[in-house]
């Protein structure tokens, strides 16, 4: 689909950074958050980029913060911090009402094991994030030891409704990269069988020799993981020794 016009983001924009307590730094989370405003956007929407290799999405809401700044509604004084105004205060309370509908539609699937595998990571004592640019590929979900150090430990694509070999190559990539601990997380049986044709550890081919370091998951594992891990969190915590 088309992404959504700057008049159509400024808004949302405005709530997020009301949410947060009237002032943000410009995260992928953000980015993500937004996005959660405009139901009808794919996944592959939010990964289309431009002819200088930069995201079509977050360009789109840098644009839109620029037409805040120049209607008084955020203030810019402070570099990379995005602060909302008594202006843009007004604005939310005039229009909130346009954006509520979007607001409550159903976190999407893939949406949904992002966050729960950011979750996961950091109840384990990792940094975790979504969406991580490297070059040419996004990763879905990284865990790392610590934000400060660069190797990747861990990535997680999660396929719905994508491409299973652009996952799949992702994932080789960040072998060959980092030696990453490689996790592809399978929404459906159709992809579920292309993706263990694909990684059949008795065939030669561009994905033999990530076979049987990759861990395939469903949502169902996901979710269950998740669930333990959230009820145990303090335990998990002290085991951690934090």
């Amino acid at each position: 689909m088309t992404i959504p016009a700057k008049n159509e983001i400024e808004l949302p924009v405005l709530i997020e950074i009301e949410s947060a307590g009237g002032e943000l730094r410009p995260t992928p989370a953000l980015f993500q958050k937004v996005a959660g405003y405009f139901p009808q956007l794919t996944d592959e929407d939010l990964k289309q980029t431009n002819r200088s290799g930069t995201n079509k999405w977050e360009n789109r809401v840098h644009w839109a913060r620029l037409e805040l700044v120049h209607k008084d509604q955020i203030d810019r004084s402070t570099y990379g911090i995005w602060r909302i105004t008594e202006d843009g205060r007004k604005r939310i309370a005039a229009e909130v009402g346009e954006v509520q509908e979007a607001k409550v539609t159903k976190e999407s699937v893939h949406g949904k094991l992002q966050r729960q595998l950011e979750e996961i990571g950091r109840t384990l004592g990792k940094f975790a994030r979504r969406e991580l640019r490297d070059g040419a590929y996004t990763y879905d979900v990284i865990w790392k030891d610590a934000e400060s150090l660069p190797r990747v430990t861990h990535v997680f694509e999660v396929q719905d409704k994508g491409n299973v070999v652009e996952a799949l190559v992702r994932l080789k990539h960040a072998y060959d990269n980092w030696g990453a601990r490689l996790f592809l997380i399978v929404t459906g049986e159709r992809d579920r069988a292309r993706v263990d044709k694909l990684l059949h550890p008795y065939l030669s081919g561009a994905f033999h020799e990530i076979s049987p370091l990759t861990l395939v998951l469903n949502p169902v594992e996901v979710e269950e993981l998740h669930s333990t891990l959230t009820r145990h969190k303090d335990v998990v915590a002290r085991f951690l020794g934090r």
